[in-house]
């Protein structure tokens, strides 16, 4: 596809009417740039057709929005010619869950470095994602990183754990200086057994 389109065209392309608004572009091009992102496609011919979709999108998007720049500002003599490469796709504006549901495609897929990006930028957006500490922590011990796992694993227990006790505390009237002892290796050696489980599952099933 050519780095210029008629302007109907790009508007098609990115399922909006001619007219649409700045804003209406920005969010139609975001939600059109995660449903085709490559990177949620396994099979190689979709990837394929992934990949040209997203061009396609990108030379939309960049057409429409240089044109509303140009009608904002004052007109120019020079045409512009935006290249494609110029838009990158950005997964920083997914957000927790979406990088958490991609660390768990990943760690079925055996790509358990990917898994471990994954996990930890849900975390980063989200510091309390119990459940993204415990997949991280999972995958570590896979990798044979066994402080990252049980650093992990505890990080996990301990707020799955201080969410448990503010319910007991409100239900209860115990004090905040009163905290009952939890036993954590239980519950650990349950999350274990757990994530194990499913990953062997998912190797044999490859």
């Amino acid at each position: 596809m050519s780095d210029r389109l008629d302007i109907n065209h790009a508007y098609e392309i990115l399922g909006l009417t001619p007219g649409a608004s700045q804003g209406q572009v920005k969010q139609a091009y975001r939600k059109l740039v995660k449903i085709w992102h490559p990177d949620r496609f396994s099979d190689s011919q979709q990837k394929q057709e992934a990949e040209e979709k997203i061009k396609d999108i990108n030379v939309a998007y960049n057409q429409l929005k240089s044109q509303q720049l140009n009608t904002e500002s004052a007109p120019s003599t020079k045409p512009t010619n935006r290249s494609t490469n110029q838009v990158n796709i950005s997964v920083q504006r997914w957000d927790a869950q979406s990088f958490y549901n991609c660390g768990v495609e990943n760690a079925n897929k055996g790509k358990y470095e990917e898994a471990i990006a994954d996990f930890t930028k849900a975390i980063r957006l989200n510091p309390r994602y119990v459940e993204a500490y415990k997949y991280r922590g999972f995958v570590c011990s896979q990798l044979g990183f066994e402080h990252r796992a049980a650093s992990d694993l505890n990080k996990a227990a301990s707020l799955e754990l201080d969410g448990s006790n503010q319910n007991i505390y409100s239900k209860s009237g115990y004090s905040r200086s009163y905290r009952p002892v939890f036993k954590r290796k239980s519950l650990f050696s349950k999350w274990c057994q757990k994530i194990k489980r499913l990953l062997r599952r998912n190797r044999r099933s490859r």
